[in-house]
């Protein structure tokens, strides 16, 4: 047994949970007695430091059916245990380690006491290290922490402890950091060294392909090939054997790469959608059309802090105060209000500090420019900030809720027992920053504003900090420190007069020292001499009582710059911000991405622009409000340029749109305006990140566009937003982006648009729930379309009124607007908008009881997503089968049939398919009477759900649970199922995810029975 280390002391107490429950007090060993005491104690450790309720207790004793005496048998253990951790505890005293609690009982725990929590400490300090560059040293720290693992958790309590719930999950922990450690040796050259943890978890393990796959990997990495194919081969007969299947795309790539020599660089996981593909029907997919999975869990450590400032010098008074706030013990929020003139350095301040305390705050660290002050009076909005944060904590933006307070209530829930350090920049008031506090004392927030934001004092007792203009002597710092690589002989009476004809404010003293720098063979009289030639007053800023000539500043600077650069850096007053890429910047001005790139580069030099990541640009608010000055005074046509602007996004949006879908048939742009260049997206990966790194901005330019009275571009941008809108369950933008657009259409009495913006808003409430506003919005553009005589659009509609209807559990109405879709939908040519209306119809069929016309539906839109190449609803027709056929009793047809649709829903991606249709697999598996495969599927399904608070997760638990009281339901079809009210899977056809069943809606999915793939628009 690996021990943690302890401070001596005579009531020291131990805790094992990796491996058989154990306790240990001042060094002895403690008889824990009977086996429902100790199972008590396992799942209290398990949940290491959270609350555990009596009904968790209960029904872990007994099996869901507790006798009347539970409740007192509970208090009986948990008092028997408390007096065996603390002896001499005087009756009912608080104890140090078990509490009361919510209707339950807590044990307090740390990691220093529990090997769980020493175990995790120990993984996120190998991540840290490996992020910082140093994997061997990563290796070892892995090592470590597997190494504390002694056996299955509660290995002392079988049957419970292989199959609760509580226990199984963590057993995926264990399994996903061997994993994790393996990647890692292999990468820095260190495969013997996690061989043992990797056999020991594929010995507890021995049908977890990924496992395997990673332990074929190392075997041969560290020289052992030999062993490496013969355990391939025990591994291929085993599955054969016990599970009736041969080995997954991960096994069958793993043991390619060892045949080919190919153990450096690629995963298994970079090859295997390719090898997949090339199983099942042919060609292998190109390369990055696999769409990335979604983050679910609400656990990820953001880290959004920019770079800090190279060089920061002063400030020493500032960050003094700051320090002593962070290291201030309270039992509530610690908030720092920073505040002062423009330019007077409160975001170096505050991102400098931050960067200095990361370390004190674990969980991670979030970041929001709330441009309190932006030029263009648009200051960000809470909720928008609020929903990026849950995005970036992992939260699956399904769960986010529409109004504010709920938004906020979730973020606060989330950080709730976390250390995260909060950095709200560039604040407007108090308004917009309360919102925006977490509810936790572990938490820190730093607030800059121009505001002294007293009601943030008086209602949360924030420490207000002012900055004023650095002294003399610090400002002169600054600048030699900005210099003295390029002038490392100048003393700080040189650079004096400079100082001071910058007023010692911080932004200007970095405007012209960059430029000192970036010129060493002029002299500093002559920097000093140009500098006073400028203009003298820069207004707006007299009632922030600024006296320094920021203007001049600016002009000086702005004149040193060449050509291409002098012209771009008006048009950044011209893009909605918060952020420009170098792309949508060579589009406005209509040069090309080389010329833009040596522009932006010699603005960053000239720190007229600042780096806030990959291709992503920000400048200060003062640096915009001259460069609108500018743009008023050039004769650069402003419709021209944002013309140009919008036709980049448009472009972008549609070449996204297609590497999401591939095969949907989608409205397409006219050719790009000359010199306009769209962002270049290699894959489905890149597609999805620039669409999420750019969500602000693309919301931005439709409500512009709107708002010129620019109807149909508007309209145009919005629907080519809503598929990503849709597969990333941004529903909120969605309804609001639509809705937008539809007030524009309206207002320009555009029938087409009205008609297309009625059934993207449809969609969107459809997604959030509102089925009577899906309906009266679907009806609307139904009757737009009859009219404008657009047969397929009609079609379109027709389809999706059929879904909603079946979401209502109108079977026959649903068949009656399929029907009619399929009438306008005849044709030879394979059609994605045909074959979702197929399956869904078979859909229908099967509720309606003609399941011949259920398979026949079903196979002809399967047919079409073949030749369409769309792996994701071809595995979903695949299952749809499975579905059938286990209505009819067909359990080894079935069976089939959902195993090759799964392994097509893994190769396309599908993380939240494969769960649900797992779910189902162990259903039909529990029919077969095959107990252990049906717990082999529900288990993988877990490992697929990737929040444990999503309906989907609850159910594969639930069955878990009763597979061990055998109480799971052994019907079919709907009848099959417990909590949920519904099979896994069912009302759901391959045009997408969720069924329409709001116990559904928000498991990550990538697309919806619902689909706004619409057809081009005539």
């Amino acid at each position: 047994m690996t021990r943690l280390s302890l401070e001596p002391g005579d009531e020291a107490v131990q805790f094992s949970i990796l491996g058989p429950v154990r306790v240990w007090r001042s060094g002895k060993e403690l008889h824990l007695g009977p086996k429902q005491q100790r199972l008590i104690l396992a799942v209290l450790l398990a949940r290491a430091g959270r609350p555990v309720s009596m009904h968790e207790f209960t029904d872990l004793l007994w099996d869901g059916e507790p006798p009347l005496s539970a409740a007192n048998a509970v208090h009986r253990y948990v008092g028997t245990l408390r007096r065996l951790l603390e002896p001499d505890l005087p009756a009912r005293s608080p104890g140090r380690w078990l509490a009361r609690q919510a209707g339950g009982y807590l044990l307090h725990v740390d990691a220093g006491s529990l090997d769980l929590l020493g175990f995790r400490a120990l993984v996120e300090r190998a991540r840290r290290t490996e992020a910082a560059g140093d994997a061997a040293a990563a290796v070892g720290l892995f090592i470590a922490a597997l190494s504390l693992w002694q056996g299955r958790c509660a290995a002392d309590l079988e049957p419970v402890g292989s199959s609760h719930p509580v226990f199984v999950m963590l057993e995926h922990e264990y399994v996903s950091v061997v994993c994790e450690a393996a990647e890692t040796a292999m990468r820095c050259g260190r495969a013997a060294s996690v061989l043992l943890p990797l056999r020991q978890a594929a010995e507890r393990n021995p049908l977890d392909e990924a496992l395997l796959a990673h332990l074929l990997l190392v075997l041969a990495s560290d020289g052992k090939q030999a062993e490496a194919m013969t355990l391939y081969e025990e591994i291929r007969v085993r599955l054969a054997e016990e599970l009736g299947v041969d080995p997954g795309a991960e096994l069958r790539v793993a043991h390619e790469r060892i045949l080919q020599h190919r153990l450096d660089g690629d995963t298994a996981e970079e090859h295997a959608d390719a090898e997949e593909g090339a199983f099942f029907y042919g060609p292998p997919v190109p390369a990055g059309s696999v769409p990335p999975g979604i983050s679910v869990t609400g656990t990820a450590r953001p880290a959004q802090l920019p770079p800090d400032l190279l060089g920061f010098t002063g400030r020493e008074e500032a960050l003094k105060q700051a320090a002593a706030l962070a290291a201030r013990g309270s039992d509530a929020l610690r908030v720092l209000a920073v505040d002062g003139i423009p330019g007077i350095g409160k975001t170096a301040l505050a991102v400098h500090f931050a960067h200095l305390a990361a370390q004190d705050f674990p969980d991670g660290q979030l970041y929001a420019d709330l441009r309190g002050f932006a030029p263009d009076g648009n200051p960000a909005s809470s909720g928008d900030v609020l929903q990026g944060f849950l995005d970036a904590l992992g939260v699956a933006p399904q769960r986010v809720p529409a109004a504010l307070d709920m938004r906020a209530a979730l973020y606060r829930s989330v950080l709730c027992g976390r250390r995260v350090l909060v950095v709200l920049d560039n604040a407007r008031d108090l308004a917009q920053v309360k919102p925006l506090l977490p509810g936790t004392a572990d938490c820190m927030v730093i607030v800059t504003s121009r505001s002294r934001l007293t009601g943030l004092a008086a209602a949360h007792g924030a420490h207000l900090l002012t900055l004023d203009v650095p002294s003399l002597a610090e400002s002169t710092r600054t600048f030699l420190e900005r210099i003295r690589v390029s002038r490392p002989h100048t003393q700080a009476r040189d650079v004096e007069p400079l100082v001071e004809r910058c007023g010692r404010l911080p932004l200007a003293v970095a405007i012209v020292a960059a430029r000192t720098a970036a010129y060493p063979e002029r002299t500093l009289e002559e920097i000093a001499s140009e500098l006073t030639d400028t203009d003298t007053s820069l207004d707006g800023f007299n009632d922030d009582n600024l006296d320094n000539d920021v203007r001049g500043v600016f002009s000086w600077s702005y004149r040193t710059l060449g050509p291409q650069a002098a012209r771009l850096f008006p048009l950044l007053a011209l893009h909605p911000g918060p952020h420009v890429t170098a792309a949508a910047l060579a589009s406005m001005a209509g040069i090309t991405p080389q010329e833009a790139a040596q522009a932006v580069g010699e603005l960053i030099r000239a720190r007229l622009l600042t780096v806030r990541g990959r291709n992503r640009y920000w400048a200060h608010d003062l640096v915009l409000a001259y460069a609108a000055e500018l743009a008023e005074e050039h004769a650069e046509d402003g419709a021209t340029v944002r013309s140009r602007l919008y036709d980049h996004y448009r472009q972008t949006a549609h070449a996204g749109n297609l590497l999401l879908r591939p095969g949907l048939q989608l409205a397409v742009p006219p050719s790009p305006q000359p010199l306009v260049t769209p962002e270049p997206l290699a894959g489905t990966a890149a597609a999805t990140e620039w669409f999420t790194r750019e969500r602000e901005i693309l919301r931005a330019v439709v409500e512009a566009t709107a708002a010129r009275g620019e109807s149909r571009p508007a309209w145009e941008l919005a629907l080519s937003l809503q598929m990503c809108q849709q597969r990333l369950g941004w529903w909120n933008d969605w309804a609001a982006t639509m809705l937008v657009a539809l007030t524009a259409a309206q207002e320009a009495e555009d029938a087409e648009g009205m008609a297309r913006t009625h059934h993207g808003l449809a969609g969107a409430l459809y997604f959030l729930g509102d089925v009577p506003g899906a309906l009266h919005h679907l009806e609307r553009a139904r009757n737009h379309f009859d009219q404008l005589g657009l047969c397929v659009d009609l079609a379109h509609v027709l389809k999706n009124i059929g879904v909603v209807c079946f979401a209502r559990g109108d079977h026959v109405r649903a068949n009656q607007h399929l029907d009619k879709a399929l009438q306008l939908l005849r044709g030879d040519e394979p059609c994605q908008l045909r074959a979702t209306t197929l399956a869904m119809a078979g859909l229908v069929r099967l509720e309606l009881g003609d399941v011949k016309e259920s398979i026949r539906l079903t196979r002809a839109a399967r047919t079409i997503f073949r030749e369409l190449g769309d792996l994701n609803s071809e595995g979903l027709t695949l299952t749809g089968l499975g579905r059938v056929h286990r209505t009819q009793r067909q359990y080894t047809r079935s069976a089939c049939y959902y195993e090759r649709g799964i392994q097509l829903l893994r190769l396309a991606g599908s993380r939240a398919n494969v769960a649900e249709e797992l779910v189902a697999l162990g259903d039909v598996r529990l029919d077969m009477r095959d107990v252990a495969g049906a717990r082999r599927s529900w288990t993988e399904a877990l490992r697929n759900v990737d929040d444990p608070d999503l309906p989907l997760a609850a159910l594969a638990t639930e069955r878990l649970a009763g597979l061990e009281a055998q109480t799971v339901s052994r019907g079919t079809g709907r009848a099959a199922l417990t909590s949920a009210g519904r099979a896994p899977g069912a009302g759901r056809h391959p045009d997408g995810d969720p069924a329409p069943s709001p116990t559904n809606r928000g498991n990550g999915s990538d697309s919806a029975p619902y689909d706004q793939s619409a057809p081009p628009p005539s």
